[in-house]
């Protein structure tokens, strides 16, 4: 897609949604010589005071983002809102000529992302999702693995991500499903991601999922299911339901295996007809560079046009295409195949 280059040698950043994933996100764009951070938003005057003092500079605060919007100047728009308000805050930012990085999940529903991507393409703007996942260790590194090549192509991926309940993440828009989407969007779309990234093109999903302990949510608190791939097979299982807790992923490829289990914080690694290797999860990269920053270094490059966006709308709904089919499976108690031709 062909973009218009800034005319300022920074890109000038509009912040809408500045509780605490937003505030990460300010706080590693602050870092970015290449960013001017031009105005904050937020309807809570705390959220929006705490924002200032992680900036330090002087920037415009709005509580109202159309405000924000009407003021002018701006390159680009990133979203950190609630995830019903993902699609129409970053539609209208991308109508008034700003790129968008948006928070995963990119939209509720299919629906949603084709009209994002779609306002995306139509006035040539940067639409970048943010699927952290890849950059962060160890996942980043198990990710590149299974990937190089160094132990053949891989053909199955299993994670399990559970959780208890909300805890210190609790927010009233998380206990509802019209505006979290559940778990599949809220957290899962992450695993979604990287099951793509390894396996490639989903072509059906399969899930069953129900409510058995968590009553502070109006949603289903265990989920499994099972995505075919072109080439693969994923399985995935979520919940917050699990006193414990815990990520643990399964990567199988034809000349060997990856495993790796965030209780004992190790990446397992066994080559066919080698010794196994046991990595912790601290000696990775230990000086690598984060994945928060890297993902918003990236989105200022793509604004400046040093490169294409890195992970683009097409990539954010081919996920949440994934999770709507799993959740229609759930309700229909069948397989559904993928692409999806119509939504819910």
């Amino acid at each position: 897609m062909e973009r218009e280059m800034t005319m300022s040698p920074r890109a000038r950043l509009g912040f809408v949604g500045l509780g605490t994933m937003g505030r990460d996100l300010l706080r590693e764009t602050a870092k970015n010589p290449k960013a001017e951070i031009s105005a904050l938003c937020d309807v809570d005057p705390e959220a929006l005071q705490k924002a200032q003092e992680i900036l330090g500079a002087a920037a415009r605060q709005f509580a109202d983002y159309r405000e924000m919007l009407d003021m002018g100047g701006l390159d680009a728009v990133v979203v950190a809102v609630p995830q019903h308000l993902h699609a129409a805050l970053s539609i209208e930012s991308l109508n008034t000529g700003c790129g968008v990085f948006c928070e995963k999940p990119m939209g509720m529903n299919v629906a949603e992302c084709r009209e994002m991507a779609a306002t995306a393409e139509r006035n040539r703007k940067v639409l970048m999702i943010g699927h952290v996942l890849r950059y962060i260790n160890p996942y980043k590194y198990v990710l590149e693995l299974a990937r190089s090549g160094a132990l053949g192509r891989p053909f199955a991926v299993r994670l399990i991500r559970t959780m208890g309940k909300w805890g210190s993440w609790a927010r009233p828009w998380r206990y509802r499903r019209d505006m979290c989407g559940g778990l599949l969007l809220e957290v899962n779309v992450h695993e979604i991601d990287f099951m793509r990234c390894i396996l490639g093109r989903a072509t059906s999903a399969c899930a069953s999922g129900r409510r058995f302990i968590n009553d502070e949510i109006d949603y289903e608190d265990f989920i499994t299911a099972t995505i075919s791939f072109e080439d693969g097979i994923g399985a995935l299982t979520t919940g917050s339901c699990d006193y414990l807790g815990r990520y643990t992923g399964e990567i199988y490829l034809e000349r060997g295996s990856i495993y790796f289990d965030s209780i004992s914080g190790t990446v397992h690694v066994c080559k066919a007809n080698e010794e196994k290797q046991a990595i912790p999860y601290a000696e990775i990269e230990p000086e690598s560079e984060g994945g928060v920053h890297r993902e918003m270094r990236e989105f200022v490059e793509a604004i400046l046009d040093e490169h294409p966006v890195t992970i683009s709308g097409d990539e954010g709904l081919r996920n949440v295409e994934i999770a709507e089919a799993c959740y229609r499976s759930i309700q229909e108690r069948q397989p559904i195949p993928l692409p999806l031709t119509t939504t819910t």
